[in-house]
């Protein structure tokens, strides 16, 4: 049985419905947000704009922030409906540093830029200090990390999965995530 955010998904045509990738499914049962929240949350990648939609109806009070490299994509900024889209690339540092400290900290973080392994990779680093405690940085289609027009390959250094990798590792051997990390 589909829950209401995948009905929601589907009704607004995004590509994170069950008929597609499956992901409202999952964000539906674990994200640790409930709809009446006033969260702040971060979409990397607008494409068409029917992500944003998903996410208005689903947090009735949601501040929601898209970014995008499009200028196309400021067409679904509604200040009213609480969406905001800036336009700049997820790599460069100062758009990021500006976004984060005009709409941030954030609640949530959903990467679905790119899919590029280096510039998941590098957002990530730049944006996750902008995650509030009990935030959650998420990042969709990390199966682009074995596809060599992403910059990925099995087990080849550099790309996100095997980046992450080693976070977990530092994080199980020294008991943190030290600074200066890098893979």
């Amino acid at each position: 049985m589909k829950g209401l955010l995948d009905t929601l998904a589907q009704y607004r045509g995004t590509d994170k419905c069950s008929t597609i990738h499956n992901y409202c499914e999952k964000y539906q049962k674990y994200l640790p947000f409930n709809r009446y929240n006033n969260i702040n949350l971060l979409e990397i990648g607008v494409l068409d704009g029917k992500s944003l939609l998903t996410w208005k109806d689903w947090f009735y009070q949601a501040n929601i922030v898209g970014i995008d490299i499009n200028p196309d994509c400021k067409q679904y900024e509604n200040k009213d409906c609480r969406i905001s889209v800036e336009i700049g690339s997820q790599v460069d540092e100062n758009f990021l540093d500006k976004v984060a400290k005009e709409y941030g900290p954030f609640d949530m973080i959903l990467d679905d830029g790119s899919h590029i392994n280096e510039h998941v990779i590098y957002t990530f680093n730049k944006l996750f200090p902008f995650v509030k405690s009990q935030g959650v940085y998420i990042i969709e289609d990390c199966h682009t990390s074995y596809y060599d027009d992403y910059g990925g390959g099995r087990y080849k250094q550099g790309t996100m999965i095997e980046y992450f990798k080693g976070i977990v590792d530092e994080v199980n051997f020294f008991g943190e995530w030290l600074d200066g990390f890098d893979n």
